[in-house]
């Protein structure tokens, strides 16, 4: 990776458990699983372009309160992006890291029980769902 490269991109670190819970319960044959297992392979190994990360809300409409959270629309470089990843910055070895919150579809249709990622990022934080 070039040096200008490196500048505009930030590896993340995944928590084995937590992507497990995220993405191991999706069909191995899935579309989100593989975006999911495809961003976690770039992210952890040439990083994400700072470009691709937009700030969460620090408080959503849905009770969620992500102060210092990104999130990455996904698949990276397609038209549509039906999928969210959410990190938080956090310091590594090499500096600046992004460290794995949650994944899933970002916006849930109406009649969906399934929770955010928003959610499931508030929840990982603040040890409780989020509640309006």
């Amino acid at each position: 990776m070039t040096r200008r490269r490196a500048a505009r991109s930030v590896g993340a670190r995944f928590d084995a458990d937590a992507f497990e819970s995220d993405v191991g319960r999706l069909r191995a044959d899935s579309r989100a699983r593989r975006v999911a297992e495809e961003a976690r392979a770039a992210f952890t190994g040439e990083g994400v372009e700072r470009t691709e990360l937009v700030r969460c809300a620090a408080e959503g409409r849905d009770g969620t309160r992500l102060a210092g959270c990104l999130k990455a629309y996904l698949p990276l470089g397609e038209s549509e992006r039906p999928f969210r990843m959410v990190l938080i910055a956090g310091g590594g070895e090499a500096g600046l890291e992004l460290v794995y919150l949650a994944f899933g579809v970002g916006d849930q249709p109406r009649a969906s029980h399934a929770p955010s990622p928003y959610a499931i990022a508030h929840r990982r934080l603040h040890g409780r769902w989020p509640s309006l």
